[in-house]
């Protein structure tokens, strides 16, 4: 892959008009969407807005300062997608997002605005008609069901081979221009970033599934004497990851359920932190494990149990979420709605139930207890502004609950509420429960 190939690709991509399937589980569109003939090519019209409300409270950990938080968000995209030929598929996205914020103590309202460019690729299927065979081209969805490795666009190009009970699904990425109006280039953290993916899948008897994830990471942005774009990129990461994940499900009469999963990837590579001149050497791993018991009983409960693990020296991929069904019909964070860190020099246990009700809508009630491999005074990928003393291991506890209505094939709303109890890993004056409450709304059209 070469850069003036994909330069010429992405001017290509903005010029024409066309879009895609929706990529990730919690996407819904129209199944008749808007049509308008350009042409002799038909070109599907549609898009989604969704508005969230989300209110904060003590994220610091300390009730003695009023630094609550209240932040609302608006996301339109609008998309069209369209089959000029046989075998080609075009699709186009823009995205437009507001922002406001409100702290205690803080005068002022926050306001953001931007305008970012989504997902824009071209499709073509049996290429050189090779029939298992795809190759896709252009700023593109990478989503796994977890988002435990990944769920990003990347810009990238892409081939997808599937047989009879197996896939693969492998490209190349790099970012090539910037994604939003509010950035000046390429986002510090993506620049000079080149990565390639990887992920196969077999159907074995049953319900088993076996899943092998890769990816190969190097950083050649060099940190140089840019001291802005080390204050937004603070490491460079240039590794290797490899995984697997392995699920199944045994069915018993009477509609008893019983599904379960393990997730295990392997880290190695080095990091260069900014404003330090020797990469530090990266080598870790995790693990992940889950099980879910459906009843045979009104409302449908489901109980689950989760175990994970990340070594001391694992870190993410950076391109994960970390988000996915647990028990209701909408995807919630893996490791907490509140603290949502990453499993990096983590532990954790999880306990929840859930019912569903209606035809589409579910409630869960989420546990999870959080421990550090080592005591450390830092703790990757939290929403607390408040950090671990680095003496203790125990880091506390959290309890979610979340509602969610899908009724309707052009709405959903949800709603989820959060605590955080604080444990010794936190300063004595900095164990103070947090809170979390947040509204979505969508509309897709």
């Amino acid at each position: 892959m070469t850069r003036p190939l994909l330069a010429a690709a992405w001017l290509l991509l903005c010029a024409t008009q066309a879009a895609a399937q929706p990529a990730r589980d919690d996407e819904r569109r129209p199944e008749q969407p808007l049509a308008v003939q350009l042409g002799d090519t038909a070109v599907q019209l549609g898009g989604s807005w969704e508005a969230s409300d989300d209110r904060r409270r003590n994220f610091d950990l300390d009730r003695s300062r009023a630094r609550d938080r209240r932040v609302r968000e608006h996301e339109l995209k609008l998309e069209a997608r369209a089959r000029p030929a046989p075998g080609h598929e075009w699709f186009v996205q823009a995205v437009g997002l507001r922002e406001s914020r409100r702290t205690q103590g803080t005068p002022q309202v926050q306001y953001s605005r931007s305008l970012e460019r989504g997902e824009m690729w071209w499709r073509v299927d049996s290429p050189g008609g090779i029939a298992p065979l795809s190759l896709q081209l252009g700023r593109q969805a990478l989503v796994e069901r977890r988002a435990w490795w990944w769920d990003d666009d990347l810009d990238a190009l892409r081939l997808r081979w599937r047989g009879s009970g197996w896939a693969l699904d492998t490209g190349l990425a790099r970012e090539l221009l910037r994604v939003s109006s509010a950035d000046r280039g390429v986002r510090p953290q993506a620049r000079g970033v080149t990565r390639w993916f990887g992920h196969a899948r077999h159907e074995g008897a049953e319900r088993q599934l076996w899943e092998a994830f890769w990816l190969w990471q190097h950083d050649g942005s060099g940190r140089g004497a840019d001291v802005a774009a080390q204050a937004a990129d603070p490491s460079d990461i240039s590794a290797r990851w490899a995984g697997l994940r392995y699920s199944d499900q045994w069915r018993g009469a009477g509609d008893w359920r019983l599904a379960w999963r393990a997730d295990l990837a392997w880290l190695r590579g080095r990091e260069t932190l900014a404003r330090s001149a020797a990469p530090q050497a990266l080598r870790g791993h995790a693990l992940d494990l889950g099980a879910q018991l459906t009843l045979p009983l009104p409302l449908r409960p489901v109980l689950s149990l989760g175990w994970a693990r990340g070594s001391a020296g694992f870190r993410q991929t950076g391109l994960h979420e970390n988000k996915g069904r647990l028990g209701g019909v909408k995807r919630t964070p893996l490791y907490g709605l509140l603290l949502r860190p990453d499993l990096a020099n983590l532990q954790l246990a999880s306990a929840g139930a859930g019912l569903r009700f209606m035809s589409n809508s579910s409630l869960e009630l989420l546990a999870w207890h959080y421990r550090q491999v080592q005591a450390a005074a830092t703790l990757a990928g939290t929403r607390l502004s408040a950090t671990p003393g680095g003496l203790q291991r125990s880091l506390g506890h959290e309890v979610d609950v979340v509602l969610a209505l899908r009724e309707w094939r052009h709405v959903e709303l949800v709603l989820a509420w959060g605590r955080f109890t604080p444990g010794p890993a936190f300063a004595a004056d900095r164990r103070d429960s947090a809170q979390a409450l947040d509204l979505t709304l969508n509309f897709n059209f």
